[in-house]
């Protein structure tokens, strides 16, 4: 009888009930729409990973990880084991989650650190702490004089007006705003990043379709407040 049960502890299979572990650390980084600018990033509290046993196709146990991300499975015999999360599809235009996975052959007594993993995860333009704003006055001409002989009558504050902000190759506007009672306007809790800011003005000159008067900024920390001071917009 003893060397029956010898030989059957010489060939167990994966799984719990040995003296080897699995640990690592993982980390959410937050990235805007396609993926081409880091956000800001995290460690992951609370996230499932899984462990299959002989990649056995089906979830054998999972963990969570902790408040500072990090997750271990103790105990475990030599063997051959896969790892997963979820996390984003980079390559999808669906923002679908697809499985990260790792396939590990563990030694006999090895403590494995997988080190740093990366959860990727999107945030939309106005999910941040930064801001843009700007202040627009109206320039208004006699109608007794034309151009390119105009005379201006006066400059005041241009209440109501429409302002359009694009984030970064977006094809159209996301966002659209009145200007206040005194001519401010400002777009709140956008993230890092490239922005178009535009409004229209009239052609002066008698065409008949407006001038768009647009300003490119960046934004580069995270509590960044750009401001684009005084703008004009013209109006016969």
């Amino acid at each position: 009888m003893a060397i029956l049960i010898f030989f059957s502890s010489c060939n167990k299979e994966e799984g719990y009930g040995g003296n080897s572990s699995i640990k690592g650390v993982l980390v959410e980084k937050f990235y805007n729409d396609d993926y081409s600018q880091l956000i800001y990033e995290k460690k992951a509290a609370d996230e499932d990973i899984y462990i299959l046993f002989n990649k056995s196709g089906t979830i054998s146990d999972k963990v969570s990880t902790t408040y500072d991300g990090k997750f271990e499975f103790k105990y475990l015999f030599p063997g051959k084991y896969q790892i997963y999360f979820y996390s984003d599809d980079t390559t999808s235009a669906y923002f679908e989650n697809k499985e990260f996975v790792m396939d590990i052959d563990l030694k006999k007594n090895e403590e494995l650190d997988l080190g740093q993993l990366a959860k990727i995860n999107t945030v939309d333009y106005n999910e941040g702490s930064a801001s843009i704003k700007g202040k627009v006055f109206l320039i208004n001409y006699l109608n007794s004089s034309s151009y390119p002989n105009l005379i201006v009558k006066d400059i005041t504050l241009a209440q109501d007006h429409e302002v359009y902000l694009i984030y970064g190759k977006h094809p159209s506007y996301d966002e659209r705003i009145r200007t206040n009672y005194d001519g401010t306007f400002t777009f709140r809790s956008l993230i890092k990043g490239k922005y178009k800011i535009y409004l229209y003005s009239e052609d002066i000159r008698g065409g008949t379709q407006d001038i768009v008067i647009l300003k490119e900024v960046e934004i580069v920390n995270e509590f960044d407040v750009i401001n684009l001071g005084d703008i004009y917009v013209e109006q016969l």
